[in-house]
């Protein structure tokens, strides 16, 4: 038996999966969300409110996924992937920096 197949180590890789994972994945999905509605013409402040409402049961429904699924490798690589892309959009989207500062040209 080796260890990655042992019932202990995977029960601590589920939970940390579970819990860490669907962490990360909510925060990401919660900021990135709201910045690409705002392409589409969405109230930021708006829809950041409502993301961050969806983000508590979004967390909660992929611990439950992550808890109840057999293939545990399948399902950390498709968590690692909407990680991903959800991280490339946060960086894609992300208004370009201001370097002006908007109180000196005005005074």
């Amino acid at each position: 038996m080796s260890l990655i197949s042992h019932p202990k180590v995977q029960l601590s890789y589920r939970l940390l999966l579970a819990i860490g994972g669907g962490f990360c994945l909510s925060i990401l999905a919660t900021a990135a969300l709201p910045a690409a509605l705002t392409l589409l013409g969405a109230d930021k402040a708006g829809a950041f409110v409502w993301f961050m409402l969806l983000s508590f049961l979004w967390y909660s429904l992929i611990i439950l996924w992550v808890i109840s699924t057999k293939r545990l490798a399948r399902t950390s690589l498709i968590l690692l992937l909407v990680a991903a892309g959800l991280s490339l959009s946060l960086v894609y989207t992300a208004p370009p920096a201001d370097v002006s500062n908007k109180a000196e040209q005005a005074g």
